[in-house]
C-alpha cells in the first residue's frame, strides 16, 4: 500500500503542544546506528548528542508487498507512489478512500438520470474526477489537461451527465486502489509530489524538526542475522530512550471542521475522538511489533494523512493528558516506577489481538516488553512455534499470575468485541486467549497454603485446601441468555451505563442500594465490572440466604452453572483522575483505587480432576470511594466492620470458613 502525507496538517491536540514537544528529552542510551535526517544518511548513534527519535509504522503500508512463491517469504517493492501534498488546505482539499469513492461513483452511475443527479455530478463528482485525471497525468509524467473553454450552463450540464454515465470510474481510479487514502486538490496552489517511503519519512521528520531518527529498515542490517538478533533484543532500550516515537497512521484523516466544535467528555472534542478511533482501527495498531514500540515509548507523535496529535503517559508525568487507551494504558509502560510497574495482563489485553508476518514476532515483541523475565530464554525463528509459545507462557505464569485476570470478550448480545489471533496455537485455558484481559495494572497474592506449577504438557497444577464451590446464574441481559438480547436492548443498556457513569463523575451515586431491586443492583455491578476489567458481566452469584446487596458479578468465557473460585487475590489498581481545567478535557492521576477479583475454573468432565480457567469473580472495592457498603469486598461476607487492605488478610478472611480437610489438586488445562 501507498500512503499520503499532507504537510499543512491540522492537529487535534486540545492545547498547543509544539513547545513541549520540542523541549522533551530522552535517555542516555544510543542505538548502534541512526539516520541523520538532513541527508538521510546512516551514521553512528553517538553522533546524536542531543537525543534521537524513533519511527513506528506498518510495514505493509510502505510499498507493495510481494510473496515469493518458492519460499513463501514476503518482500516489499516501493515504486515511488507515496504522496506528499504541498500547500494542503484543510477542509478544502479532499482526502478520499478509494473503495468508498468507487462505491459512491457506482451508486451515482446506477441512479436515475434526473436534473438533481446532473447537478450532483457537475458540482461534486466531475471536479473530483478531473482532479484525479490531473494527478494521474503527473504520476505518468504526462502534460496537464488544458482548461476547457467556457460553455453555457445547459451544454455543460448535458456534457457532465453523459460523461459520468459513459466513462468508467475504474479508469480514473485504478492507480489509486493501492493507496490507503489519496488527496484530490480543490485549490489552485495545492501540489502533489510522488516519492518513496524513505523520502516521505524524511519530509515528516523535517516538518517536525527531528534531526536524528532510528528507522529499522536502515538501522538494522536485515541480511546479517546475528546483528539483527542483537538489535532486536535492544528494541525496548531503543524506543524507551528516544525523545518520542513518530507513529505513522495513514488511515487517519479529518474532513469536517465541525468535528472540532463538538465536545466529547474525557477526550475533548469529536476530532480528537475520531483520531483515536482511526488509531484503534488502523493497520499499525494491529501489528505485534508496534505494540512493543508504543509501550516502550516515553511519548508518541501520531501522524495521519492530514492531522496529528502528541501523546504522553498519565502515569509517568505530572503534565495533564487526555483520558484514552494510549495515555492511560500504553505509553511509557516500561518507564513506570516499581510501585506502578506494569503487569503482564495489561500487555496481553492488546497482544492477543495483534498480527505479525511471522508468529515468532509476537514473542519477540513481548519478550522485549518484559525483558526482565526472559534472561534465560532464547528464541529464534528456527524454533518450532508451538515450543516457542509454550516456553514464553511458562515464563510469564511463573513470574506473574496476573495472566489469570481475564474475562469474556463478548458484548451483551453475544457478538465478539475483539477476535483473538491466537486460536490456532492450541494454548492452555489459563493463558486467557479465549477471552480478554483486564487493562488495569494487577498485583497478585496467593493464599499461603496454595502451591502451583506448570508441567511438561503445559497444564497448571494448583493444590489448595481453600476454595469455593458455588452455583451461579447467567445475567438476564448477558451474552449467555437465550434468546439473545436485541440490538435495541444493547443500546438501552449502553445508555444506562453511560448515565450511571456520568452521575458517578458528578459523585451522584444512588443513595441507598439496600432498598434497590435486583435488576438495579445488577446494572450497577455491570458498570463496575466493565470499568475495572473492561469486560462485561456474564453471570452473577448470590450467596445462599444472602441479600441482594451481597450479589457479586462474574465475567466468564464459558457458560456454566457451577464453578470453583481459587484463593488467588487479583488486586486491580484503577486510576482515579482529576480534571485540571474545567474548560479542557485534560487530566492527572489523583490516586489509585483498589478492586479485588478471584480466578474462576470449571471442571471439564465431572470426576476427571481436570479444569479450565474461564474468567474472574469480582469481590468488590478495597477502599470506600463510593461510600456504598454494597460495593465493598467485606460486604459480601457480611463483615462491614472489617477495615483492611492487606491482601493476605483479605484472602484469609474470605476463605477462613472454606478450609477443606484434604488438599485438592486442580489440573487446569
Amino acid at each position: 500500500m501507498y500512503i499520503t502525507y499532507c504537510r499543512n496538517q491540522k492537529t487535534v491536540d486540545l492545547e498547543d503542544q509544539t513547545n513541549y514537544r520540542l523541549s522533551v528529552t530522552g535517555g542516555d542510551y544510543r542505538p548502534t546506528w541512526l539516520v541523520r535526517v538532513s541527508d538521510w544518511e546512516k551514521v553512528p548513534g553517538t553522533e546524536a548528542v542531543n537525543g534521537y527519535h524513533t519511527i513506528s509504522y506498518c510495514w505493509e503500508q510502505s510499498g507493495e508487498v510481494v510473496k515469493n512463491e518458492t519460499n513463501e517469504e514476503y518482500s516489499l517493492v516501493d515504486n515511488g507512489k507515496h504522496c506528499i501534498v504541498e500547500n494542503f488546505e484543510p477542509f478544502k482539499d479532499s482526502i478520499l478512500q478509494w473503495e468508498e469513492f468507487r462505491k459512491a461513483l457506482s451508486e451515482i452511475q446506477e441512479a436515475d438520470k434526473n436534473a438533481g443527479e446532473r447537478k450532483l455530478r457537475k458540482k461534486i463528482i466531475n471536479p473530483i474526477k478531473k482532479g484525479i485525471t490531473k494527478m494521474k497525468m503527473k504520476l505518468h509524467h504526462k502534460e496537464e489537461h488544458q482548461e476547457d473553454k467556457q460553455k453555457n450552463e445547459e451544454e455543460r450540464d448535458k456534457e457532465d451527465a453523459s460523461e459520468v454515465v459513459s466513462d468508467s470510474h475504474e479508469e480514473y481510479m485504478m492507480d489509486f486502489k493501492d493507496h490507503v487514502l489519496f488527496c484530490v486538490p480543490q485549490s489552485e496552489t495545492t501540489r502533489i509530489r510522488y516519492v518513496t517511503y524513505d523520502e516521505l519519512l524524511q519530509q515528516v521528520c523535517k516538518d517536525f524538526q527531528v534531526e536524528y531518527v532510528w528507522y529499522d529498515k536502515v538501522c538494522i542490517d536485515q541480511k546479517d542475522n546475528k546483528a539483527k538478533s542483537k538489535e532486536i533484543k535492544q528494541m525496548h532500550r531503543i524506543y524507551h530512550n528516544a525523545c518520542y516515537t513518530i507513529a505513522m497512521i495513514p488511515e487517519a484523516a479529518l474532513n469536517d471542521p465541525k468535528d472540532f466544535e463538538h465536545n466529547v467528555f474525557a477526550t475533548g472534542h469529536r476530532a480528537h475522538d475520531m483520531l483515536l478511533t482511526y488509531v484503534w482501527e488502523s493497520c499499525w495498531f494491529k501489528r505485534s511489533w508496534t505494540l512493543e514500540e508504543v509501550m516502550m515509548a516515553r511519548r508518541i507523535l501520531i501522524v495521519g494523512a492530514n492531522t496529528n496529535m502528541f501523546k504522553h503517559s498519565l502515569h509517568t508525568t505530572d503534565i495533564p493528558a487526555t483520558n484514552d487507551f494510549i495515555s492511560s494504558n500504553l505509553i511509557d509502560f516500561g518507564g513506570r516506577t516499581k510501585q506502578n510497574k506494569g503487569s503482564v495482563n495489561q500487555a496481553l489485553a492488546y497482544a492477543h489481538f495483534r498480527t505479525s508476518t511471522k508468529p515468532h514476532d509476537m514473542i519477540y515483541a513481548l519478550k522485549n516488553t518484559f525483558y526482565y523475565m526472559f534472561d534465560d530464554m532464547e528464541t529464534s525463528y528456527s524454533t518450532h512455534i508451538k515450543n516457542a509459545f509454550n516456553d514464553f507462557y511458562r515464563h510469564i505464569v511463573t513470574n506473574d499470575l496476573s495472566i489469570l485476570c481475564f474475562g469474556s470478550s463478548l458484548r451483551l448480545d453475544g457478538v465478539v468485541r475483539l477476535k483473538s489471533t491466537m486460536d490456532s496455537y492450541n494454548l492452555p485455558s489459563w493463558t486467557g486467549v479465549s477471552g480478554s484481559h483486564a487493562s488495569n495494572r494487577v498485583s497478585t497474592t496467593l493464599h499461603p497454603q496454595l502451591k502451583y506449577h506448570i508441567d511438561d504438557t503445559m497444564w497448571m497444577h494448583v493444590t489448595t485446601k481453600h476454595y469455593w464451590k458455588i452455583s451461579i446464574e447467567p445475567y438476564d441481559h448477558g451474552c449467555y441468555t437465550f434468546p439473545k438480547i436485541s440490538r435495541e436492548e444493547v443500546v438501552f443498556h449502553a445508555q444506562e451505563m453511560d448515565r450511571i457513569n456520568k452521575n458517578r463523575c458528578r459523585e451522584d451515586y444512588i443513595n441507598d442500594l439496600t432498598s434497590a431491586n435486583k435488576n438495579d443492583i445488577l446494572l450497577e455491578w455491570l458498570v463496575n465490572l466493565n470499568a475495572v476489567t473492561n469486560c462485561n458481566m456474564t453471570h452473577y452469584h448470590q450467596p445462599q440466604g444472602g441479600l441482594f446487596t451481597q450479589i457479586r458479578p462474574l465475567t466468564l468465557t464459558e457458560d456454566c452453572e457451577e464453578c470453583i473460585i481459587l484463593p488467588i487475590l487479583l488486586k486491580l489498581h484503577t486510576a482515579v483522575l482529576a480534571q485540571v481545567d474545567e474548560n479542557v478535557s485534560n487530566f492527572i492521576i489523583q490516586r489509585h483505587d483498589k478492586d479485588y477479583c478471584l480466578p474462576v475454573v470449571r471442571e471439564c468432565t465431572r470426576g476427571t480432576g481436570r479444569y479450565r480457567a474461564i474468567g474472574v469473580y469480582y469481590i468488590g472495592e478495597g477502599n470506600k470511594i463510593s461510600e456504598q457498603p454494597t460495593f465493598q469486598w467485606n460486604h459480601y461476607i457480611g463483615r462491614d466492620d472489617i477495615c483492611t487492605e492487606d491482601p493476605k488478610e483479605i484472602l484469609n478472611i474470605l476463605f477462613e470458613d472454606d478450609a477443606h480437610d484434604v488438599l485438592k489438586e486442580f489440573i487446569i488445562e
